[in-house]
């Protein structure tokens, strides 16, 4: 088994779960090295929609660094909040689903990455898990058999690159904040 299989069989999996309260606060261990940042105040969620990765290429970007407030990604602008997926991404402009810290990420958000061709997710709770997962979005989980993981984001964005480094077609929702 490779480690990110590993890591992913330990991982919450939304489809089995059905909560969010299973986390995985405070991990610092090999998956989060590299990614970790500082802590300036304040907190408002994304703004618009940026501009795509190169599509074409399939595979999904990599999450290059990440910090309390501000991601970068192969291929993308810096921003604060990311939608990644095979192919590309961009800002994650929360207000086009509705999505908000509670009652949490939408299901209009991981409609997105099912239809861009992710087979596998990876939620993000923020820096803090102060963002929850809607409970019409873990029904939507479930509903579709995809293999899901919720995370705190420095540990989530470790995930994403193991799995995107694999050549697994995963996409994610990243909020770099609280």
């Amino acid at each position: 088994m490779t480690d990110a299989a590993a890591d992913a069989d330990a991982d919450t999996d939304a489809r089995t779960e059905g909560h969010t309260d299973a986390r995985t606060r405070g991990r610092a261990d090999a998956r989060t090295r590299g990614l970790a940042g500082g802590r300036p105040d304040g907190d408002t969620a994304s703004g618009p929609r940026g501009a795509a990765a190169p599509e074409g290429t399939g595979r999904s970007p990599v999450v290059i660094r990440l910090e309390w407030g501000v991601m970068e990604v192969e291929g993308l602008p810096p921003g604060k909040d990311f939608v990644l997926y095979p192919g590309g991404g961009h800002l994650w402009d929360w207000a086009a689903h509705g999505t908000r810290h509670s009652p949490g990420v939408q299901p209009g958000d991981v409609r997105e990455l099912l239809e861009r061709g992710a087979t596998v997710l990876v939620l993000s709770l923020g820096m803090d898990e102060r963002l929850r997962i809607a409970p019409p979005t873990l029904e939507l989980l479930r509903q579709t058999g995809v293999e899901a993981h919720v995370r705190e984001t420095r540990a989530a964005a470790a995930l994403y690159n193991s799995l995107a480094a694999c050549g697994r077609p995963v996409g994610g929702l990243f909020h770099s904040t609280c």
